[in-house]
């Protein structure tokens, strides 16, 4: 590709050059006539022969020039400007390749923060659950125990009321058989009438 463009743009350079080479001899040719008429003289055909030569020796001249000098130069520039291309290229796939590699990883990174966020958020639910069962076991039996505390508690504040009241029945009936009667009973004998008495009552 480089060196088919280096080869057409020789042409067309030896094309013009021979072309502005060829006025040349046709214009020495004319000083060296300077009675010929005003004609163009690249038209004389008594100059043909010498526009001929200088024609070949111009051309063979700048071939010369041209294939040492101005055609390598031409081609170094455009391979290395063919090189820096490829190198660019290179770069820039193996840039893509890497940025292709980068989003990979930070999808992966993204799925796995999204998996341990769920596992996380998924086991302090369990926690909590976990911890509310306990708490409502714990607050049942302290429920359970503050209510049987009470109930034992009541009981004996029934049994002592009882046994107050037993206390205070046997004395005021006691008092009032003494009264109406005359008579003092014993106070085995009256406690045993009241507890008959207030069981019946039960």
């Amino acid at each position: 590709m480089i060196a088919n463009s280096v080869t057409r743009w020789s042409r067309r350079v030896g094309l013009a050059a021979a072309a502005a080479v060829a006025a040349v001899p046709s214009w020495a040719a004319s000083t060296d006539h300077p009675g010929s008429g005003g004609g163009l003289p690249q038209l004389d055909a008594t100059t043909y022969p010498t526009q001929i030569f200088w024609l070949i020796v111009s051309f063979i001249l700048l071939y010369i020039v041209m294939s040492k000098v101005a055609i390598p130069r031409i081609a170094d520039v455009l391979e290395e400007r063919q090189e820096r291309i490829e190198d660019d290229i290179e770069t820039a796939d193996r840039l893509r390749g890497e940025a292709e590699t980068v989003k990979a990883e930070y999808e992966k990174a993204v799925a796995d923060a999204r998996s341990q966020a769920h596992d996380l958020v998924r086991k302090a639910m369990d926690e909590i659950a976990d911890s509310h069962a306990k708490s409502e076991a714990e607050a049942a039996k302290k429920t359970a125990e503050t209510t049987k505390a009470a109930e034992a508690r009541i009981a004996e504040q029934r049994t002592q009321a009882l046994e107050s009241l037993k206390s205070v029945a046997s004395e005021a009936a006691a008092e009032a058989t003494a009264k109406l009667t005359g008579l003092k009973v014993s106070d085995a004998k009256i406690g045993k009438a009241v507890e008959a008495a207030m069981q019946g009552g039960a």
